[in-house]
């Protein structure tokens, strides 16, 4: 689309007459704690109009309280998609006293091209209404009020929006306003935070008149490691689809009846049948082919976003993005027999759909699956990297909930994900118990780093781009941030594509690990890996909302000491369970030294508050035994003795010379 194009989607005029203008007057004092970010917003209104195409208004009033804001209210930026919206601006105004300031919009905006994805390469069409506003001052008011009109054909008219009642910021006045046709069917679901409820107004039209009106509206909390699914507002969900059914029939049409397979798509069909006989293998065979065999890119013009291209388009360019690579995964799976379909993931609320009403927004990721010998199977076809594992071993991501884009079709619980072992660290430690100055035994330390599943899919993504020697590189200097001067061997790395495992090997050798404590005579070695920091963060102060843990996972840490010194170390073992995350220490002393196993299992992608804060008040027992440390008491040197002996030996002395010299004196 030109810009010539996109021009012609904006307009200059009034508000409709279906729209409520409010009547503004700024009060007299303005209660600058409330301006934290240097700007105050004095409202906020959004009005809809849901008629077939429906139409947003928006009004927002907001003051320039200092500096730090100025250059943000003064540049206005209105994004919008041309390929279906209609943008018309009804004013922009400057506020200074008493005074009304218009700005000439239409003189002064310019449009542009804003890919604001591109660096994720995702090209979504999207165009930037911008208007740099004139000698806007400290103290000025900007009154901006516009109207959206306009969505994807695809919806079939259908409305899904979640409407927020409260936000990060402080809002004098916040007005939602909602006209629903006779013929609309509206469902409201509130947000787990709450909301109030709408006042009811029938109007002349036979439609019905929502309104929420709502005044010093305060900041809602907020904390920045809440799993996605956690909307901290007050605020509602609308929709007018009632089953997930509709939404995968709307969602579907784009996925369904493509049977055109391109000549050379089939040619790769063929060859994956012939070379692997067992239908696990072509699934696997299918999955790594369209991974690595088509790139990345988003084309996501118009509908784009929603609707995937042709195989033979997809085929020919050999790139595309998660509805493409999907759709192209279950097509190749659908030739040979195996039944499979795309489905629709959220990658941040996934597990929180089910608390969700059905609604089209719902979503902002593609995936595909099948069904093999009673067993559901997802597969991730936008991986930058060729999964390692056969069928049985191929890293599957619990997103929570999927919508599998088929006939009557409703949201269904990808799996129950039970904590796995993706990761473990085996370290085997020989610390010489040195026998004088003279001694320079060093110590040796052996690492092994066993990465599976998911973890070493990454690995691998990683090792695209540089060297497994580069890889490791951190670890090395985190042996010499402990040990100072060491010799770190080149590693070794062992892939196992079957069972999808890496093992990478690393050799240290240091000739002094040891560190001063500060005490006399006492001197400390720190083992080289913690066993919980991988889980266990600082206390973060009183929650309100859960905390991400990120995927379900196991970690191991195993530590051997091998070593002649007599060692103090914990003999009892301890277990902390704190519900979505349960940690344990298991020693014991073996024939040549020690030996401490420290595991962790994150049960479920959360915890709640109240384990949060339970775990944060046993951090630094915890803390205790991540890292485990041995501290000797060395053997004190006697620097007395030479000075002793040798005032002994003067003393002794002293007669006989006394004796020598009166005999001396007695011949004269």
């Amino acid at each position: 689309m030109f810009e010539e194009d996109v021009r012609r989607r904006i307009q200059f005029a009034p508000p409709p007459a279906w729209v409520k203008e409010l009547d503004f007057k700024r009060p007299a004092k303005l209660d600058q704690s409330r301006a934290p970010w240097g700007m105050y917003t004095w409202l906020v209104d959004d009005q809809t109009r849901l008629d077939v195409r429906p139409q947003r208004y928006n009004r927002t009033i907001e003051e320039v309280v200092n500096l730090s804001a100025l250059d943000y209210l003064a540049n206005v930026t209105l994004p919008f998609n041309p390929y279906y919206d209609d943008l018309t601006i009804h004013h922009i105004r400057i506020i200074r006293g008493d005074e009304i300031i218009p700005v000439d919009v239409e003189k002064r905006y310019f449009v542009m091209r804003r890919e604001r994805s591109f660096e994720r390469l995702v090209l979504d069409g999207r165009w930037t209404m911008a208007i740099n506003l004139p000698d806007v001052r400290v103290g000025d008011i900007i009154d901006t009020a516009m109207t959206l009109a306009g969505d994807p054909a695809c919806f079939q008219g259908e409305i899904s929006m979640p409407v927020p009642l409260q936000s990060g910021m402080y809002w004098d006045r916040r007005h939602v306003r909602m006209i629903v046709p006779p013929t609309r069917k509206l469902i409201l679901k509130p947000f787990a935070a709450g909301w109030f409820e709408p006042k009811k107004a029938a109007m002349p039209d036979g439609s019905t008149e929502l309104t929420w009106d709502d005044e010093q509206v305060p900041p809602c909390d907020y904390e920045h490691d809440m799993p996605g699914w956690v909307i901290p507002s007050r605020g509602f969900f609308t929709t007018s689809i009632d089953s997930w059914e509709r939404v995968a029939d709307l969602m579907r049409a784009g996925f369904e009846g493509d049977t055109d397979y391109p000549d050379g798509l089939l040619q790769v069909i063929a060859r994956i049948e012939e070379t692997h006989k067992d239908p696990k293998d072509r699934i696997v065979a299918a999955v790594r082919w369209v991974q690595e065999n088509i790139r990345y890119f988003a084309f996501s013009f118009g509908e784009g976003g929603f609707v995937p291209r042709t195989l033979q388009q997809i085929y020919q360019d050999r790139i595309g993005d998660c509805k493409d690579v999907s759709k192209t995964i279950a097509a190749m799976l659908t030739r040979m027999g195996i039944e499979s379909y795309p489905a629709l993931v959220d990658t941040r609320r996934g597990h929180d759909l089910n608390n969700q009403p059905p609604r089209l927004g719902a979503f902002n990721h593609c995936i595909s699956m099948c069904c093999h010998e009673g067993r559901t199977y997802w597969f991730e076809g936008t991986s930058d990297v060729a999964q390692g594992g056969d069928l049985d071993h191929l890293a599957q991501n619990d997103l929570g909930y999927a919508l599998i884009l088929k006939p009557k079709s409703d949201l269904m619980r990808m799996m129950e994900k039970r904590p796995s072992l993706d990761y473990e660290v085996r370290e085997t430690i020989h610390l010489p118990k040195l026998a004088g100055r003279k001694d320079h035994r060093e110590t040796v330390i052996e690492i092994d780093y066993i990465y599976r599943g998911a973890r070493a899919d990454g690995v691998r993504r990683e090792l695209q781009y540089q060297s497994l020697t580069s890889y490791i590189e951190d670890r090395c200097a985190l042996f010499s941030y402990i040990y100072g001067m060491n010799m770190c061997a080149i590693p070794q790395m062992v892939d196992d594509r079957k069972t999808n495992e890496i093992t990478i090997n690393t050799l240290v050798t240091t000739p002094n690990p040891w560190h001063r404590t500060g005490a006399p005579f006492e001197k400390i070695f720190f083992s080289p890996e913690s066993g919980f920091d991988y889980v266990v963060e600082e206390p973060n102060g009183r929650r309100h909302y859960p905390f991400d843990m990120g995927d379900v996972r196991e970690g191991r840490i195993t530590t051997v000491i091998k070593t002649e010194y007599e060692l103090d170390l914990p003999m009892k073992p301890r277990v902390w369970d704190f519900g979505g995350v349960t940690l344990s220490f298991t020693p014991r002393k073996t024939a040549q030294g020690y030996e401490a196993v420290r595991d962790y299992a994150v049960n479920r992608p959360w915890l709640t508050a109240q384990e949060k804060s339970a775990l944060d008040q046993a951090y630094h027992e915890i803390g205790s035994y991540d890292r485990l440390a041995v501290r000797v008491q060395e053997k004190r040197v006697a620097t007395w003795l030479p000075g002793f002996l040798m005032r002994a030996a003067i003393w002794a002395a002293v007669p006989a010379i006394a004796v020598a010299a009166l005999a001396a004196f007695g011949k004269l």
